[in-house]
């Protein structure tokens, strides 16, 4: 697999991308102060969806009537008024683009937007708003995990008659999907509307199947591959390698047991009322969380890890640097 992948990064040459954003200097304030509270967060848009995937949390929840228009304004308001930040919103569901009205209405007040959505929809023409696309596989287990036969082409027609928009796969990782990561990588590379990739892990939800969660050695073994493959992706796959290495056995609930998301961010049902620990309900098995957020935002804060990657990145650099010879010892050349 590894030469194929060789082969395929050999014949693409991915668009540039700018070495700084805004968001790496709001990584900086992270490190240095922490998160302020409701930096992050989400709302979910709708509680409908066109279809209805096996691993999905969404429907285990309690059903909630859903908010008009004027009500999310009046609270959107209402915060404002609070001093909330409206700093980062993720739009879920549901299928959020079912109701793309509300997010039309939110984008006003949050300065950064991300939508998740399954793809069968086309993108709206949005383009300071960044999308996730899940797609769990190749393209027949993702039509059968999701139970929609052609799904997986559609996102790709969607994906390939947008204009501009930032897009970035999302693949949650079960034990049924192992086997086909690393095509799936190889895959959405060579799309150039693709911006990115990035891999979570089924959190074992209270009413699903508890059989698509990778037990701890699998999922260790497979963040060890992850991180190898980063070597080769480098930005394209966005998880980094210290979230990764956090996501392990050994630390994994040094991470959840205090998880930042829960204690920082916000999280509203589609009526507008606070869902607790996080956008996965009351039903998520937190312990087995294979959620990318907790171990992303503990990442940027833990000063003990950063500096320690810091440290060892900038002794990498020195080490490929070429040792100079000693003062008139240079090699002559031959007489």
């Amino acid at each position: 697999m590894g030469t194929m992948t060789n082969k395929l990064q050999s014949t693409f040459q991915r668009p540039y991308r700018s070495p700084f954003s805004l968001f790496d200097l709001a990584r900086i304030g992270f490190f240095l102060f922490g998160f302020p509270k409701n930096t992050f967060g989400s709302v979910d848009v709708t509680s409908e969806c066109n279809l209805r995937c096996q691993h999905c949390y969404f429907f285990e929840q309690e059903r909630v009537p859903q908010w008009s228009l004027e009500q999310w304004r009046e609270k959107f308001e209402r915060l404002k008024c609070e001093g909330f930040r409206f700093y980062q919103c993720t739009w879920v569901g549901g299928e959020p683009l079912l109701r793309p009205e509300l997010i039309q209405l939110g984008r006003q007040y949050f300065k950064f937007n991300t939508v998740t959505t399954n793809g069968s929809l086309p993108l709206p023409d949005w383009k300071n708003v960044s999308w996730c696309i899940s797609v769990d596989g190749g393209p027949a287990y993702h039509d059968r995990f999701r139970n929609h036969p052609g799904l997986y082409q559609t996102i790709r027609d969607n994906i390939r008659q947008s204009e501009g928009q930032r897009i970035t796969i999302a693949y949650c990782i079960t034990r049924q999907n192992l086997g086909d990561i690393e095509a799936s990588l190889a895959e959405w590379y060579q799309e150039p509307k693709v911006r990115s990739m990035v891999f979570s892990f089924y959190t074992p939800i209270r009413g699903l199947d508890d059989d698509l969660w990778l037990d701890w050695p699998e999922k260790d073994r497979m963040l060890d591959r992850l991180i190898e493959l980063k070597q080769q992706y480098g930005d394209f796959l966005v998880n980094t390698t210290r979230a990764l290495n956090l996501m392990k056995s050994t630390t994994a609930r040094s991470v959840t047991d205090n998880c930042s998301f829960a204690s920082t961010s916000f999280a509203f049902d589609p009526a507008g009322g606070a869902k607790k620990p996080c956008m996965l309900g009351s039903k998520a098995d937190c312990e087995r969380c294979g959620c990318i957020v907790p171990f992303f935002l503990r990442s940027l804060t833990d000063r003990r890890l950063v500096l320690k990657d810091l440290k060892e990145r900038v002794f990498s650099s020195l080490r490929r640097i070429p040792a100079r010879p000693p003062k008139g010892t240079e090699a002559q050349g031959t007489p």
